[in-house]
């Protein structure tokens, strides 16, 4: 499944973009949008219609590796619900509080 999709409506987007449709019904994804996503040639995209436009997923089968602002970040499925990793992070982050205090 997706692992963040990019979304072409603009009312949605913090960063605006502008490209045209070619005479075959291409579309160009501007490379600061492909850098930022890790979009590579041959990644496949879901398109979704909508009622306020298109929506386009990356469709990542493998892990990968991308450089965004210079910090290495993997991309690859998650193992379990982001719940989990939101609570167990913030369990770490009050356990070090606590252990500071003391």
């Amino acid at each position: 499944m997706a692992l963040k999709s990019m979304i072409l409506s603009m009312k949605e987007m913090k960063e605006k973009f502008k490209t045209t449709i070619d005479r075959f019904g291409r579309v160009v994804v501007p490379k600061k949008v492909r850098d930022d996503l890790g979009l590579a040639p041959k990644v496949e995209l879901e398109v979704e219609k909508g009622s306020n436009g298109i929506v386009l997923h990356p469709i990542l089968e493998d892990s990968f590796i991308i450089s965004k602002k210079g910090v290495l970040v993997v991309r690859t499925k998650a193992t379990e619900p982001i719940e989990y990793f939101l609570e167990k992070d913030r369990r770490n982050r009050i356990k070090h509080i606590i252990k500071d205090m003391g």
